[in-house]
C-alpha cells in the first residue's frame, strides 16, 4: 500500500506542472525600424493597451548620437526591443484583470537608472511596487507574480529611456527562469519515503 502511494506521488510530481507558464511578448514580431527611431507599439498588441512604448532594432538604436548601448546589451531575443518614448513615463493596461510576471530591463544610456514599476487595479489603487536600479551593460530580470492588475506603470526618475524585453504576463512564473518548488518538494517527499521503506527492509 505504501509503495503504491509513493509511486502515485512521484507520478503526479512528474506529470502535474506546479506552476503555469506566463505568456511571453518578445516584441520581435513587430516590424521594428532599424534606424533607431522606433515604432510606436499599437494598442491591442499582445491583447494589451500600450502608452508611450516604442520598439526598435537594438543594434540601430545603440548607434544613436548618445550611444545608447543599453538597447543592444538589453536584448534577450532579437531583432526588436521596447523602450519608453522620449524618456517619459509609460504604462501598459488591459480591460480585464491580468497578472504581471516581469521581464528584462536595461538602462538605455547611463547605468544607475532608477526605474519604479507600479501595479494598479481597476480602481487605480496601487497594489504592488518595486524599484530597480538598471545597468546599461546587461539586463536586470524582474520575476514577480502581481495578480489582479489593470495597469502597470513604468516611471524613470531621471527621465531617461530604458530598454524592455521578453515581457511576461498571465502566469505565476517562468519555468525557464525559476525552479518549480512544488514539484521539487513532492519529488523530495517521495524519495524520502522510498529511503525509509528501503531501510526498514534492511532491518
Amino acid at each position: 500500500m505504501l509503495r503504491r502511494l509513493i509511486a502515485t506521488a512521484l507520478l503526479s510530481a512528474v506529470l502535474t506542472p506546479a506552476i503555469v507558464s506566463a505568456q511571453l511578448i518578445t516584441f520581435d514580431d513587430i516590424n521594428c525600424i532599424n534606424d533607431g527611431g522606433g515604432t510606436e507599439i499599437a494598442n491591442g498588441y499582445g491583447g494589451l493597451n500600450w502608452n508611450n512604448f516604442f520598439s526598435a532594432g537594438g543594434a540601430a538604436a545603440s548607434n544613436q548620437n548618445n550611444k545608447g548601448i543599453g538597447y543592444q546589451n538589453g536584448m534577450v531575443t532579437r531583432p526588436c526591443i521596447a523602450f519608453n518614448g522620449r524618456g517619459f513615463n509609460s504604462s501598459l493596461s488591459a480591460a480585464s484583470p491580468f497578472t504581471f510576471n516581469g521581464g528584462f530591463f536595461t538602462a538605455a544610456y547611463s547605468s544607475g537608472l532608477t526605474l519604479t514599476i507600479n501595479g494598479l487595479n481597476a480602481s487605480n489603487v496601487q497594489l504592488f511596487t518595486t524599484v530597480l536600479t538598471l545597468s546599461n551593460s546587461s539586463p536586470t530580470l524582474l520575476n514577480v507574480n502581481w495578480a489582479g492588475l489593470s495597469t502597470v506603470e513604468f516611471n524613470t526618475a531621471q527621465q531617461s529611456q530604458f530598454a524592455f524585453d521578453n515581457f511576461r504576463f498571465n502566469g505565476t512564473s517562468d519555468p525557464n527562469i525559476v525552479p518549480e518548488p512544488g514539484t521539487y518538494a513532492l519529488l523530495a517527499t517521495g524519495l524520502a519515503a522510498l529511503l525509509v521503506v528501503r531501510r526498514r527492509r534492511r532491518v
